[in-house]
């Protein structure tokens, strides 16, 4: 079961900015692709979701 520290971890990581590293555009939550340029944000995702794991203490295992 999770931890009020992870709790409020993931709600925090969540308001984080975010932002299209190709112009700069502030995506939202849900977004896919960037709503200015159309690049796939799956990267940027990806960083985001690795770091939280990393800040919960939960170990990446490669696929």
């Amino acid at each position: 079961m999770a931890s009020e520290q992870q709790i409020q971890l993931v709600i925090m990581s969540l308001a984080r900015f975010r932002a299209c590293q190709n112009c700069g555009t502030r995506f939202r939550f849900g977004d896919l692709d960037c709503p200015h340029c159309g690049l796939d944000l799956e990267p940027c995702l990806r960083d985001w979701a690795a770091a939280l794991l990393e800040e919960l203490g939960i170990s990446r295992t490669s696929s």
